[in-house]
């Protein structure tokens, strides 16, 4: 009886532990997907993120981390601060994030010269861009980032 008991117990409090809440005060980011793995000139790409916070409040700023990967002249740029809209706190939601070629992909990149090319003509431009969410209590998110993205020049 008393191990019927105590199985009963132990059952009990790992029914209760597992169904405990998931969400951190923490703000949680995750990549979720891109529209294209190319982007042309004058294209634009657009990231959608996918984020959870216990409070809902998701709501301060998203910083965007540019990061280029060529071999030659590999670049991270400074982080980028952006203001998120505000919007009712919800505690699990979606980003989309849309970036034009010239004012938010390739801004501050000088293009790298192919070798040799006559007429002048530029290597893509390989790039990992990362994301870090903070809440309206400062917390920051883990960051989020992106499979490879390539910007034809």
């Amino acid at each position: 009886m008393k191990t019927r008991y105590a199985a009963s117990l132990f059952l009990l409090f790992v029914f209760l532990a597992c169904g405990k809440d998931k969400f951190q005060t923490i703000p949680q980011l995750k990549y979720k997907s891109k529209n294209t793995d190319v982007v042309p000139v004058n294209g634009n790409l657009r990231v959608t993120l996918v984020y959870t916070d216990k409070e809902g409040d998701v709501s301060d700023s998203l910083i965007i981390v540019r990061n280029r990967l060529n071999k030659r002249g590999p670049v991270v740029l400074p982080p980028s601060p952006y203001k998120i809209p505000s919007f009712p706190n919800a505690i699990k939601g979606e980003f989309e994030v849309d970036f034009r070629y010239n004012f938010d992909l390739v801004v501050g990149l000088t293009p790298i010269r192919i070798t040799g090319s006559n007429p002048i003509r530029y290597e893509p431009d390989t790039m990992a861009l990362k994301f870090v969410a903070r809440d309206k209590a400062g917390n920051k998110s883990d960051t989020a980032s992106t499979e490879v993205i390539v910007n034809r020049q």
